[in-house]
């Protein structure tokens, strides 16, 4: 089992890698961006992209230890590295009321978002297969600060594996306004600086659907897997992505999925031989850990009579949607695959799962779906969109947020991440007609074929 997954995730990793290029005579195509450029213009753009890079990354590593050695943030982060290394130096359960009052010392004063649940340690033991390396590091600012300059990369990466899934080809001053939006944006930020898990979970999405893209579905089953560390999150990505591999007939996902999740349980078996039974009862007091979420809960806040029917009644209208949705990309191509899973990450956010803030990162790549298809099909007027849209939720999001500091009900905080997944949602079934569409029309195909 784990030769194959190897092989299969080297040729994953070279095959997304910036090295791989397509040539044609002295002409190159680079991971989607700028279109067809000669060598020289190839060489100028790689060049100037990557000392971009290089003083970006030098500035999130200044950011990373400013943050981790001021103490600033970070809970997500503390609460593993603290259940975790518990384990690793004392031999105590991640979930044991030792490792819990150690983490309710640490955390509860900078645990100030979500302050209404405890911060204890609430993953499936297996997503110390993410965080085992980090905890394994003695001094804490060190581990925070090697902790955020991973997860930039993550989501840099994920950014750059957005481009290629929908077959964008922006201009890079297209992809540098909007790549400055996005990483810079309430959502990525807030994520970034909690240290939150989300983060790996969009890279391992991003992952998941290259995989799908590339047909290596022993790497997708197994990515799929990797996503439960979230479950309360995912569960519905899960049922998802299962669904329309058993509609294909692509067992080989189904068969790796369910298999590389009993070896990650067995795996976390040998750290703590009853860390199922122990997560088991960390769910079954649900309400104590994992926060309300959704439009559902802000309805009951700004309507406390009707609030919580109203949210019964959205949550099952989504719901059914979903479904219809499903079955009818059950035997369809990876395009229209592809938008009703963008389609399934923003409705598992507006239906009613315990989703914090920093989940919301999730709606980074049925953006850049949404961005393709405007793009492909209105070129000018399509960009004007896009700029448009997001420059207000981004001015929104960061005009509540800084206007509410001090006050921050709860009914407020879900405001704030309100805008994007309503605007995705509608965005999502304005361009359905273009994005489930082979890329290039018969007719574009045959006025392609004309000669003159």
């Amino acid at each position: 089992m784990v030769l194959p997954l190897v092989r299969n995730f080297a040729g994953f990793c070279w095959w997304i890698s910036l090295e791989e290029v397509y040539r044609k005579g002295h002409m190159i195509y680079l991971v989607g961006i700028g279109g067809t450029l000669s060598s020289r213009q190839s060489t100028f753009i790689l060049s100037a992209f990557l000392l971009l890079t290089a003083v970006m990354l030098g500035g999130v590593i200044w950011a990373s230890s400013r943050i981790a050695s001021q103490e600033i943030g970070g809970e997500y982060f503390l609460i593993q590295w603290i259940a975790i290394r518990a384990k690793v130096v004392d031999g105590v359960s991640p979930y044991s009321t030792t490792a819990s009052n150690r983490i309710s010392d640490q955390v509860e004063g900078v645990y100030h978002w979500v302050e209404d649940t405890e911060p204890v340690y609430t993953e499936p033991l297996f997503s110390a297969v993410l965080t085992l390396p980090f905890s394994l590091i003695q001094d804490v600012a060190t581990a925070h600060t090697l902790w955020l300059v991973v997860q930039f990369l993550v989501v840099l990466l994920t950014i750059l594996a957005a481009v290629r899934l929908t077959g964008w080809r922006p201009s890079w001053w297209v992809f540098s306004f909007i790549l400055i939006l996005v990483l810079f944006s309430l959502r990525t930020l807030q994520s970034w600086y909690q240290g939150s898990m989300m983060i790996w979970v969009l890279g391992l999405v991003a992952g998941e659907l290259l995989a799908i893209q590339g047909k290596r579905f022993e790497l997708a089953g197994f990515l799929l897997a990797l996503t439960m560390i979230q479950p309360q999150v995912m569960i519905i990505w899960v049922v998802f992505v299962l669904f329309w591999a058993g509609a294909q007939h692509k067992w080989r996902l189904v068969f790796w999925f369910f298999s590389s999740l009993v070896f990650l349980g067995v795996l976390a078996a040998f750290l703590v031989p009853d860390w199922l039974m122990q997560y088991l009862r960390i769910l079954w007091n649900f309400g104590n850990y994992f926060p309300p979420g959704g439009p559902g809960f802000a309805f009951q806040q700004w309507w406390p009579g009707l609030g919580r029917q109203m949210g019964w009644a959205l949550s099952a209208l989504l719901g059914l949607i979903l479904l219809v949705e499903w079955w009818l990309a059950a035997r369809r191509d990876f395009r229209w695959f592809l938008w009703t899973a963008c389609l399934t990450l923003v409705v598992s956010t507006l239906i009613g799962l315990p989703v914090n803030p920093d989940g919301y990162i999730l709606l980074t790549l049925p953006f850049f779906l949404v961005g393709a298809v405007f793009d492909e099909r209105w070129r000018r007027g399509g960009k004007w969109v896009v700029f448009i849209g997001v420059f207000l939720v981004f001015a929104w999001e960061w005009y509540l947020f800084i206007t509410s500091l001090g006050n921050l009900q709860s009914g407020m905080k879900l405001l704030l991440i309100f805008p994007m997944p309503v605007m995705l949602l509608i965005s999502l079934y304005w361009a359905r007609w273009w994005a489930i569409r082979p890329k290039r029309l018969l007719i574009d195909e045959l006025r392609a074929s004309e000669t003159y």
